[in-house]
């Protein structure tokens, strides 16, 4: 049923439309993300708010309702009135359906069935001089269509007046599905929704019940917030080797797969099921169903087992594990579309499958959609395509076909990157290779990586629209930094050191152990490969240090902190590994070294420390100029390996006579807590430990408290320094105190505390005192346990070392 609503507001004259410059049209398509497709801008009009009426005219749904209530926010309620004079600005809102055919009234909507993805598509067409016309064949496009309308009006909005451009859209994205799973997704769905991103993957609670029937659940608000915003939240079954936390292996033991292959390395609980027993696939199956029944899910995505496990019964040996996993999957997708016959299925690839994918893929039917993940090979910031044959010709097969690649600069760390190099060069290779769905992953919050995520959502939508300099002008106008163009230069610029930095796997994995490992065995280094694999010279090398130092000017001039603490962190990075290139070189294939290469070599480790310096203070004001803690405790490991990798090629060199000159104020791990230090009614409790060997001097000590693992965090109450007489111990004086709640978890809050130790006596014992709370396991269901961290105490740098 087509539905006319004429919601008219009061009469003014509308003043006659005036031609804009191609100044004015650069001015405003920078206020667009994405970019439309196809957007021609050639007058403008400025009138009273409140001569500006809705009118829709297409079926009304949730959708429309939510497109219909967001234009109505923006120009106030006055454009809901319903009985005005007909002299107006009217915004039209009209929508194709099945039931309402011939009812689009604008011109040239019939050719949006032909573009890729036209249930999105829309149609922008001004009417005459008095009104903007938003089309579509879906609600789905009508909402897209209105997303652009108000980022075209938002900009124009001052002292009761708007300035309108009279745009010409047509528009369509280039991928199907755009968005993300993990770090902030789930939270970020309006977020999303304002950069056209249509995709939230989202875990699940499941269980087995009394009777032990296979539960799932995904929360409703997520589902509604989805539907409203028209981003598609689609469950997770998660990796089948790690089903162990829904009770599943205690109510059906039999369950289990059998012998040691099946058996997981990094948790006793990673287990491969044995797909042989017909009660898996079953309760598979009721998983299935049960998210299938909820309101808004039209789709349920089952995880692979993520290691290479193999149940080794004779027949899920004879036909393989990934194999089993994926007939299950279809299996239970089979069963319970008899009452739920919309919900699709679609399966996620892993590292484990990777080796038998192609036998996957032929065990899968065609209307299964297939996304491809590996922790390894889309997990990845380097140059190298990341679709490789096997999927491209899948996809070409017009097969539904998705990536989860990073955004970042890396899964297991966080740093800085603004890459839109980076990002583009990933979109564009997604659409050239047929994919239908983007799912990225940036850890741990979209905070963090502002520009790349937009740069997702900029090309996959439109991979041919802007160059990397416009989108990030673009990004920059959008985000109010006082100088767009400085700002896209800057981008620019440092986006591609920071590639070469990242895609050679700095500072993860290569400082990860391999650099100071490098350096103890004396092995030659090789540019070009391994750490240096972006640095095929040293004149390279050099060239990106004189790249991030003219990036540095560019952001201070810009007084932007964000800017200059991302500069900083990337500019100590080459440093760093300017340094490890030139130890390295220096003590190759030696077993002593004379007086003036040892002299050569402890300037060389003076130079690595000053790096790691600079470096760990760049990740500081990154830190507190995105918001402190938000990293969590990935972000202290950053920190922490990036200081330890200093420490521990200087201890390499040790034998050769070389010292670490930050001694003194290295971190040092003193203490850490477990779930096992909490007991139900006592889980606030005081922790002591022995910190004499790393307090050797007057000076002002920092404590940060880390989260390392677990279902829960630890709130921090009060810490303290005290002393005790070496042969009495549990004679404390306290002697410093900080007094403040903070919270060690996933995201990090006042975590830090500042103890001044003013003299340092001798004979006598220093311990640190932590008033914390934490979460036993007792009790708690097996994917709700643990609670652990760790402390670190250094010594601050006095001002001028």
């Amino acid at each position: 049923m087509l539905l006319m609503l004429p919601l008219l507001v009061s009469a003014h004259a509308c003043a006659a439309p005036q031609p804009v410059s191609e100044a004015e049209v650069r001015a405003c398509l920078r206020r667009l993300l994405p970019l439309p497709q196809e957007i021609t801008i050639e007058r403008r009009v400025t009138v009273p708010i409140d001569v500006i009426r809705l009118e829709l005219g297409a079926e009304e749904s949730e959708l429309t309702q939510a497109a219909v209530g967001e234009l109505a926010a923006l120009l106030g309620e006055g454009v809901l009135a319903q009985s005005r004079p007909d002299n107006l600005f009217t915004i039209r809102l009209e929508c194709a359906s099945s039931d309402a055919a011939g009812a689009i009234r604008a011109p040239g909507v019939e050719t949006l069935a032909a573009l890729r993805n036209p249930e999105q598509a829309y149609l922008v067409t001004p009417l005459a001089a008095n009104g903007l016309t938003v089309a579509a064949l879906t609600d789905r496009g009508l909402y897209y269509g209105c997303k652009t309308v108000q980022q075209l009006l938002r900009p124009g909005l001052a002292n009761g007046r708007v300035t309108i451009p009279l745009a010409e859209v047509r528009d369509w994205p280039d991928l199907a599905e755009r968005g993300e799973w993990g770090g902030s997704a789930n939270a970020d769905i309006e977020w999303m929704a304002e950069r056209k991103m249509n995709l939230v993957e989202s875990h699940v609670d499941m269980s087995i019940d009394a009777a032990g029937q296979g539960v799932a659940k995904l929360d409703e608000t997520l589902l509604e917030r989805g539907r409203k915003h028209a981003v598609k939240v689609v469950p997770i079954i998660t990796h089948l080797d790690q089903l162990a936390g829904s009770g599943i292996y205690e109510r059906y033991p039999e369950l289990k797969g059998v012998g040691k292959s099946a058996k997981g390395t990094w948790s006793a609980d990673q287990i491969a099921p044995c797909f042989s027993q017909p009660r898996m696939p079953e309760i598979l199956a009721e998983w299935f169903a049960s998210l299938a029944s909820q309101e808004g899910v039209s789709d349920v995505c089952v995880w692979l087992s993520e290691e290479q496990l193999q149940c080794e019964c004779e027949h899920c040996r004879a036909e393989g594990q990934f194999v089993l996993e994926a007939k299950a999957a279809v299996r239970a997708w089979e069963l319970a579309r008899e009452k739920t016959p919309h919900v699709r299925l679609r399966i996620l690839l892993t590292q484990g499958s990777y080796s038998t994918n192609d036998k996957v893929l032929a065990a899968v039917p065609p209307e299964v959609g297939i996304s491809y993940y590996d922790g390894g090979r889309t997990y990845d910031s380097s140059r190298d395509p990341m679709i490789y044959p096997l999927l491209e010709d899948y996809a070409k097969q017009g097969r539904w076909l998705g990536c989860y690649p990073q955004l970042t600069a890396s899964w297991r760390i966080v740093c800085p990157w603004s890459g839109p190099q980076f990002i583009r060069y990933r979109m564009t290779e997604f659409v050239q290779d047929g994919l239908q769905c983007l799912c990225g992953y940036a850890t741990p919050s979209n905070r963090l990586y502002d520009l790349n995520v937009q740069a997702a959502a900029e090309w996959s939508w439109n991979s041919k629209g802007r160059e990397e300099h416009e989108f990030a002008a673009a990004w920059a106008t959008r985000e109010g930094l006082k100088d767009a163009e400085k700002a896209a230069d800057w981008a620019v610029m440092l986006g591609p050191v920071a590639w070469d930095v990242y895609g050679s796997g700095i500072p993860y994995p290569q400082f990860f152990g391999r650099a100071p490992n490098m350096v103890a065995k004396r092995t030659t280094p090789k540019l070009g490969e391994g750490m240096f694999r972006y640095f095929p010279t040293v004149e390279h090398i050099d060239r990106d240090l004189t790249v991030c130092r003219q990036a540095l000017s560019l952001a201070e001039a810009l007084d932007a902190p964000l800017l200059t603490a991302e500069t900083r962190t990337i500019g100590g990075y080459v440093e760093m590994i300017r340094s490890v290139y030139d130890i390295a070189t220096a003590v190759a294939g030696k077993e002593a070294l004379t007086p003036d290469e040892q002299r050569r070599v402890q300037a060389l480790v003076n130079d690595l420390d000053e790096a790691s310096r600079n470096t760990v203070a760049g990740l500081g004001e990154w830190d507190a100029a995105t918001g402190p803690g938000l990293g969590g405790g990935r972000f202290a490991d950053t920190v922490q390996v990036t200081d330890q990798t200093a420490v521990d090629v200087a201890a390499a060199l040790a034998a050769f006579g070389i010292e670490d000159p930050s001694a003194p104020y290295r971190r040092r791990k003193t203490g850490a807590w477990e779930s096992a230090d909490f007991q139900p009614g006592a889980e606030r409790i005081t922790k002591r430990w022995d910190v004499t060997d790393t307090l050797l001097t007057p000076g002002r000590y920092r404590v940060e408290f880390v989260y390392t693992g677990g279902w829960w965090g630890a709130t921090i109450y009060r810490v303290a320094l005290a002393t005790a007489p070496a042969d009495q111990p549990e004679q404390l004086t306290e002697i410093a105190v900080d007094e403040h709640e903070g919270v060690a978890a996933y995201h990090n809050r006042d975590h830090v505390y500042l103890l001044p130790v003013d003299e340092h006596g001798p004979g006598v014992k220093y311990y640190l005192i932590a008033d914390l709370k934490g979460v036993t396991s007792e009790g708690k269901p097996e994917n709700r346990r643990d609670c652990n961290g760790d402390v670190w105490l250094w010594r601050e740098r006095p001002d001028g070392e």
